[in-house]
């Protein structure tokens, strides 16, 4: 080998870049780098097949993850709980909401308390949009606003509430009620009046369920009247924004028992800021609201509905099926309307709901978590009760029971 220390101290450092260049020092006896180097043939064959070793590695590790199934648990924390008699717990972001007629509280999923707050409500009622929490008293007059930081101020209604719903960035709907007279009002989280319609039931029919879009700028409404001695449904459609403003009472679309056939309707909800889905007794009923809605899908139940649970890009609905040899039959579509699987539900259950690309049903001590493929990946019946089984991520889970909240890892 040259000696390149020799070599700078002798010409200096320009000469032996100027030397490099040329090709001329880059091993003794040998004048083209190019010679050194392997042939681009073998490189370009090398890279690929690097590439397809990552490839099968890949499609391996997704394989087995698609059809591991798992048979128990490690706890990985476990906090014991000082309360939990009449507390009701829902699942909130990465958090736990717990909330009874005394107050409400937020914890993390080890059950260290975010932020709590004291009321006093006889029958309260829920809403979740994103961050922000709605806690309110059914036939009371107040209405209690959250955020993951805590409390966001209350607001005192005119008359008593039958029913809210909350927006990403705290405005609020509420359906009123007095003598026979229905008011839906729209208020923003410092509690101004933004909004108010006044219904009649002899002349617009009774809010069975109303929802606010993410944004809060658009309103769906399920309203049901009497008519000739019949039930009759309609849905109305609000828009807040600029376009509604070019409408009577920002009124925007409505449809009837001439489009919607005759059903009862007794919860609508915006999947996202534009794709709504009214639930019917007999069928599932698709629109997309940019700023006008347009009816896009309905779906016929041939059988009874049992229960539906929803996401923002799926929802699912039970249905009574003992034919088939199940308890029941689990339908998943798209959040336009297109049925992507069918399951047969051999359990019983009490609260059932999406996460992620999973499907997490429970009952007093059995859980059962299925892919939104259909497959069963979990089943296990627990030694103590469940109050609430989330998801936190993968096939972690926090598990509560009526002694302690338990971070949990499936194996």
């Amino acid at each position: 080998m040259a000696d390149i220390r020799q070599f700078v101290k002798k010409d200096g450092r320009a000469a032996l870049l100027k030397q490099i260049g040329k090709g001329e020092l880059v091993k003794e006896g040998v004048t083209n780098p190019k010679k050194i180097l392997p042939p681009v043939g073998k490189v370009v064959k090398r890279g690929i097949g690097i590439v397809l070793i990552m490839v099968l590695f890949l499609t391996g590790i997704h394989f087995y993850e698609k059809n591991r199934t798992y048979t128990g648990y490690d706890v990985l924390t476990l906090t014991e709980l000082t309360e939990s008699g009449n507390m009701t717990y829902i699942t909130y972001g990465d958090y736990i909401l717990r909330y009874s007629m005394d107050g409400i509280s937020c914890l993390d999923k080890n059950g260290v308390l975010i932020w709590g707050q004291a009321y006093e409500i006889k029958n309260p009622i829920i809403d979740l949009c994103k961050d922000y929490v709605a806690v309110a008293g059914q036939k009371e007059n107040s209405i209690y606003l959250f955020n993951r930081s805590g409390s966001q101020g209350a607001i005192t209604t005119e008359y008593p509430i039958t029913s809210i719903s909350v927006a990403s960035q705290g405005v609020v709907a509420a359906v009123l009620e007095n003598n026979g007279t229905n008011y839906i009002k729209i208020y923003d989280k410092n509690g101004k009046e933004l909004v108010g319609m006044k219904t009649f039931l002899e002349r617009n029919g009774y809010p069975m369920s109303v929802d606010l879009s993410e944004d809060g700028r658009k309103l769906v409404v399920s309203l049901i009247d009497i008519a000739e001695n019949e039930l009759e449904n309609s849905l109305v459609f609000y828009n807040f924004s600029e376009v509604g403003q070019n409408y009577i009472e920002k009124l925007v679309g409505g449809y009837s028992k001439k489009e919607l056939g005759d059903v009862l309707i007794p919860e609508v909800v915006f999947l996202d800021n534009t794709i709504v889905c009214a639930f019917a007794d007999s069928r599932l009923i698709f629109f997309r609201m940019k700023e006008i809605p347009e009816l896009i899908q309905i779906v016929e139940i041939e059988k009874e509905i049992h229960s539906v649970f929803y996401s923002g890009e799926n929802v699912g609905i039970v249905l009574n099926d003992t034919e088939a040899g199940g308890v029941y039959l689990l339908q998943i579509y798209d959040k336009l309307g297109k049925l992507t699987k069918e399951v047969l539900l051999e359990q019983d259950y009490k609260n059932i709901s999406f996460a992620e690309d999973q499907v997490i049903l429970y009952n007093d001590n059995s859980v059962c978590i299925y892919s939104l493929d259909g497959d069963k990946k979990f089943e296990y019946t627990f030694e103590k009760n469940i109050i609430l089984f989330k998801q936190i991520i993968g096939f972690r889970y926090v598990w509560v029971n009526s002694s302690s909240i338990n971070d949990i890892r499936l194996k």
